[in-house]
């Protein structure tokens, strides 16, 4: 685009250098300007436009006239009766639920029983090591009271003790959870603590 620009200037420029401009413009000197002869006057007698057609017009609606008839006053023959509403019905509520009785997971095994499991399962390299720690685990305990799935929720801070509360838990029994009487898979948070006896 500025290249074209470039180029018609120049184009201009040559031209008036050239002495084309002055050729060109007495050439339109020569030809003067040319008088057109005014437009001749619109024609005086225009014929008028033929008048609408007729519209029919319907005869105007008169109305009949009233009549003065005697107004019968009598005793009124409507009847009227009251009706009683009838109540709403009542809407008695439902008993309310009976409290549902639950009963978490308990262990089964006497206080001797557990540090004898837990004597089983201390790992000997922590017994070497004097590592000691309590271990808090969650075990989901099932119907018949076994541990089923478990994580650890607290750790002791040595790996070895935490696997451990796992083989403890495995040899210990626990009375499931209830529901209504009826024994329910619950879960349960159970802490085991690892201390070396002195």
């Amino acid at each position: 685009m500025l290249v074209g620009i470039v180029v018609l200037h120049i184009g201009f420029y040559y031209a008036l250098v050239s002495g084309l401009a002055r050729q060109g413009l007495q050439l339109a000197d020569d030809l003067g300007i040319i008088d057109l002869p005014p437009p001749p006057p619109p024609p005086e007698d225009l014929k008028e436009p033929p008048p609408p057609p007729p519209v029919d017009v319907p005869p105007p609606v008169v109305p009949p006239p009233l009549l003065d008839l005697p107004v019968f006053e009598g005793p009124s023959s409507a009847i009227t009766a009251r009706v009683a509403e009838a109540p709403p019905p009542r809407v008695q509520a439902p008993p309310p639920p009976k409290p549902v009785q639950i009963t978490a997971p308990t262990l089964r095994a006497r206080g001797d029983r557990i540090a004898a499991a837990i004597n089983a399962c201390y790992p000997s390299a922590s017994r070497r090591l004097n590592e000691e720690g309590r271990v808090v685990v969650s075990i989901t305990i099932d119907a018949a009271g076994k541990a089923g799935a478990m994580s650890v929720t607290q750790s002791s801070g040595f790996e070895r003790l935490d696997a451990a509360a796992e083989c403890v838990i495995r040899r210990l029994t626990f009375n499931p959870g209830r529901r209504d009487g009826q024994p329910v898979e619950a879960q349960a948070v159970l802490p085991i603590v690892f201390k070396l006896e002195s």
